[in-house]
């Protein structure tokens, strides 16, 4: 497995804790949710996330957190330190 921080990720989806699907990152939020916030993911750039491959062809991977998300690793150059 590998280690990244949440800015050197880009979120795809938030994968449902019941397996039942996914919920596309910047799907508008409200109090009557059954699922966190999705639509800025700010807040994650600090949090570490293991990551495990899901796909080579689509280069995307599973991060695991405090949420389990799909994301895809920033290029390098886009990295800010």
């Amino acid at each position: 497995m590998m280690i990244k921080k949440g800015k050197q990720l880009n979120f795809i989806s938030f994968i449902k804790r019941d397996g039942t699907g996914t919920i596309l990152i910047g799907t508008p939020w409200t109090a009557e949710s059954d699922f966190p916030k999705v639509d800025n993911t700010n807040h994650l750039h600090n949090e570490e996330f293991s990551l495990s491959r899901l796909s080579v062809s689509n280069n995307t991977w599973i991060a695991f957190g405090s949420n389990i998300y799909v994301v895809k690793i920033k290029p390098l150059y886009h990295e800010q330190k």
